[in-house]
């Protein structure tokens, strides 16, 4: 994969149910099929639309659509599909349908779950930049030329019409799959970048939305990049928790300053160590560059599970003992793409149109004030949006959303990247939604805990006696002390 959009990347169902043959929906006809994680079969097809819609579909001028179905399991079911908007962006949406499938169950049981791939990922003409596999240990991102990385990845998609691979014609694809299907309104569900889709798709077609579900949220006005602020105060959090935790506090009662003090060792120029691959076995030479460690560090704080790593990575690094870090950061030792993993190409072509250049100078300031990781992740951003090339975005498309179609947002209060304080600027101007934070969760997390209050606010579109008890739940903290044990 390209050397420098690796960088970025770093930063962050059937049972007995029958299946016709084939079910045909206007232009858009489905066949049975098989995708990855899903034992039965379900329902696959693509939708031919026009890559820039100012100009007549033709051979050069058109996207065939990736779509996959996974169908109710109660045939007899009358109810409105739930269509799922990955994340990123730059995640391709059949590629969690796996995933998914096993969280959704509940809601599958009456419910289509429609799955599209936005235009420049998966199998709808992904904007690619993979390079031949750069070893993850031994690159040294410090010696990036980020204008060459660019300019190779544009050369490579010399055939994709830019300006046509943003939000709202990604929304345009969903509204025409939504019609070939022949159905009259979806169920919204998205996560993370999901919901910034989500958001999108209630602004451009509201009278499509019979409700929308999203949680993580990028509300429109909001500009994603920001990451430092956001990801203090989760570490801080962590500390607390681990300081609160008899066994965490025993093991490490200097946490902050561990992590100050290494943080401080990489500033001064990258370290490098010589070990054996985590994967491999072999000998490699492992070069630590404040940007690469550091962002890898942030990623364990998007999970619970993950997170409860950080104390004893961070002591260990801190101790001079990297063996953790190396083995955190050389989890991939070959080119293959795992499920969910960014469509980079397609993460800056709208990152750098739609956000990063709606950043103020005094935003990016506040935003670089914190101790975690400064402005470590803006600066990749931007730094790889300065080559990147540049179209005019829809005038009133970052507009505050405004729409009284329901909306049950939820939020996780340990989030490194978009914290409960987003659910409630999203709440500003939504006149018929709900915020809901989940107490113990850090990313998209409602999906696995709290699926009963949403399967019955789909079948209501009312808030009125659900039960949110499920974002309330007290877990036991626990954290990794030694190689051996969790505590």
């Amino acid at each position: 994969m390209l050397s420098v959009l690796t960088r970025l990347s770093g930063i962050a169902m059937l049972s007995g149910t029958l299946i016709s043959p084939s079910v045909q929906a206007q232009q858009l006809e489905l066949e049975k099929c098989f995708v990855d994680g899903i034992k039965s079969q379900v329902l696959c097809g693509s939708l031919e639309v026009p890559e820039n819609r100012a100009e007549p579909i033709s051979e050069q001028n058109k996207i065939d659509v990736n779509v996959v179905v996974l169908p109710k399991f109660k045939e007899e079911s009358k109810t409105v599909p739930v269509i799922f908007l990955a994340g990123g962006p730059g995640q391709a949406a059949t590629e969690l349908a796996g995933m998914m499938d096993g969280r959704l169950e509940k809601v599958r049981r009456e419910h289509d779950i429609i799955f599209v791939d936005q235009r420049g990922t998966g199998k709808s003409n992904a904007i690619m930049c993979d390079k031949p596999f750069v070893e993850p240990l031994s690159f040294d991102d410090s010696q990036l030329d980020v204008k060459a990385e660019i300019e190779a990845c544009l050369a490579d998609n010399t055939g994709h019409h830019l300006p046509s691979y943003n939000s709202i014609e990604h929304i345009k694809d969903l509204e025409a799959v939504r019609a070939a299907l022949g159905h009259e309104q979806l169920h919204v569900f998205g996560g993370s970048y999901g919901t910034r889709a989500g958001f999108t798709y209630l602004q451009q077609f509201p009278e499509s939305v019979k409700t929308a579900v999203l949680d993580s949220n990028a509300p429109m006005q909001l500009v994603i990049g920001f990451f430092g602020k956001t990801s203090e105060r989760a570490f801080d959090m962590l500390v607390e928790d681990c300081k609160n935790t008899e066994s965490c506090h025993k093991a490490f009662p200097n946490l902050k300053q561990d992590y100050l003090d290494f943080a401080e060792r990489l500033k001064k120029g990258p370290i490098k160590v010589d070990m054996f691959h985590p994967l491999t076995g072999k000998p490699v030479e492992f070069v630590m560059t404040d940007s690469k460690v550091i962002e890898s560090l942030r990623g364990l704080l998007y999970s619970l599970g993950t997170r409860s790593m950080l104390p004893y990575a961070i002591n260990r690094a801190a101790s001079g003992d990297y063996r953790m870090i190396a083995a955190l950061i050389g989890q991939q030792a070959d080119s293959e793409r795992q499920p969910g993993q960014l469509y980079n190409g397609l993460t800056l072509n709208i990152l750098c149109n739609e956000d990063i250049p709606r950043a103020m100078p005094s935003d990016i300031k506040k935003d670089g004030d914190n101790y975690f990781n400064g402005n470590n992740t803006f600066e990749q951003f931007s730094s790889a949006c300065e080559h990147w090339p540049k179209f005019e975005v829809e005038s009133g498309f970052n507009e505050p959303l405004k729409t009284d179609v329901p909306v049950l947002l939820f939020s996780g209060l340990y989030d490194p990247v978009t914290p409960p304080e987003y659910g409630d600027m999203a709440m500003e101007t939504l006149e018929n939604a709900k915020h809901v934070v989940i107490k113990q969760a850090s990313h998209v997390a409602s999906f696995n805990q709290c699926i009963d209050p949403i399967s019955e606010f789909v079948k209501t579109g009312s808030f009125d006696g659900l039960d949110f008890s499920c974002a309330d739940q007290e877990r036991q903290r626990m954290f990794f002390v030694d190689m051996n044990q969790i505590k």
